[in-house]
């Protein structure tokens, strides 16, 4: 574009702009703004042209390069001008919002806020309203485990690849921004973690780590919500001393302190089923053999229940190979080996919190992996 051309554009679109225009959709300028905007060119005419012609040739470069449409109505001057023309828009235009859906009762209110949402907060109120639409147990539970249940079931992978976690960032907006109201309409609570230290098997916190009898088994869970829903389910019968929060890749470090010190003669564990979920008691457990302590082994029972319950999404971890997957799941009982092999080879995952407190507060048979 020549200097005079590329000028040209810039102040009728600044004149545009000073009137209201925002770049998105084309708007029409009158031929009295053109011509303000055109003798405002520095040494637009330096030739002496006659200047109707000179304009008119600019106008016709500018529609040429798609900057500008005429309108097809003319003055009756010896040089016949456009009477408007059309600035077409310097910005992409805003994709259009979407229908809504038919809103549940409880969160109708969001009608408002449709049009103003983010695509992410469309997406996590059309799953929230599915889910309330289903006529879902409302039975209490950990934020974390609704936030799979909800994500899980009714959202997309590309929405969200690790559905419990969705409400951990997904923090704005009229509902996920209000916790008191979030908590209500999902019929949900907060948990908090209990910290795995060197100090946790005698000092007694709050919701944080729990001594929860006399027994001599140490059972290890993955995460901090699954943790919470197990320690509050617990039956008065069974064997466990401790239950601890895992902490990831801590738990191989910190096995041996465990055992060592505090007369734990089994340790049992529970986590997410994929790669690293495996990986972890599987090397914790080679750690502690080779040290003399005792192995970590698999709840026989919740694992059961996860390939049962759980819905996999595809994990941020690669596929496993065939011999990487069996070598892995020969950690795990084998009547669920052949299932796990099936996850790990697919590059999926399945998310301990599908073992929820509903279900640990109402099912008896996962009671067996703490005798």
């Amino acid at each position: 574009m020549k200097h005079r051309q590329s000028e040209f554009i810039r102040h009728l679109r600044s004149g545009a702009t000073e009137a209201g225009w925002n770049g998105a959709r084309r708007t029409r300028v009158p031929l009295v703004d053109i011509w303000a905007a055109f003798r405002k060119v520095n040494n637009r005419n330096p030739d002496g042209e006659y200047e109707p012609l000179l304009l008119s040739e600019q106008l016709d470069d500018l529609e040429g390069q798609g900057l500008i449409e005429q309108f097809r109505e003319r003055t009756r001057d010896k040089v016949p001008l456009p009477v408007k023309i059309w600035l077409c828009p310097t910005a992409p235009p805003r994709p259009a919002v979407p229908p809504m859906p038919n809103w549940h009762p409880d969160i109708y209110q969001l009608a408002g806020e449709w049009p103003s949402a983010t695509a992410k907060q469309r997406a996590a109120y059309v799953a929230v309203n599915k889910w309330l639409m289903s006529a879902p147990d409302l039975f209490p539970v950990p934020l974390r485990e609704r936030a799979l249940e909800i994500f899980g079931t009714y959202g997309s992978e590309g929405d969200f690849p690790m559905p419990e976690k969705t409400f951990d960032t997904l923090r704005s907006g009229p509902l996920f921004g209000d916790t008191d109201r979030l908590h209500a309409t999902l019929r949900t609570f907060t948990t908090h973690p209990p910290l795995l230290t060197e100090t946790f098997l005698t000092e007694i916190g709050d919701g944080y780590y729990q001594r929860v009898g006399a027994g001599d088994i140490l059972l290890v869970v993955e995460n901090s919500a699954t943790w919470w829903s197990l320690v509050h389910s617990l039956p008065d019968d069974h064997r466990l001393g401790y239950v601890a929060w895992g902490l990831g890749g801590t738990f191989r470090a910190s096995v041996h302190t465990l055992a060592a010190k505090h007369r734990i003669a089994e340790i049992r564990y529970f986590g997410d089923l994929d790669l690293s979920g495996i990986r972890i008691p599987h090397a914790a457990s080679r750690a502690a053999r080779e040290r003399g302590f005792p192995t970590v082994q698999p709840t026989e029972h919740l694992y059961g229940a996860l390939l049962e319950l759980g819905r996999a999404r595809g994990a941020k971890e690669r596929a496993a190979s065939a011999g990487e997957a069996a070598a892995l799941a020969d950690w795990l009982p084998w009547q669920h080996r052949a299932k796990a092999v099936g996850v790990l080879t697919a590059g999926q995952r399945l998310a301990q919190e599908w073992v929820g407190y509903r279900y640990l507060k109402r099912d008896k048979a996962w009671h067996a992996d703490l005798v």
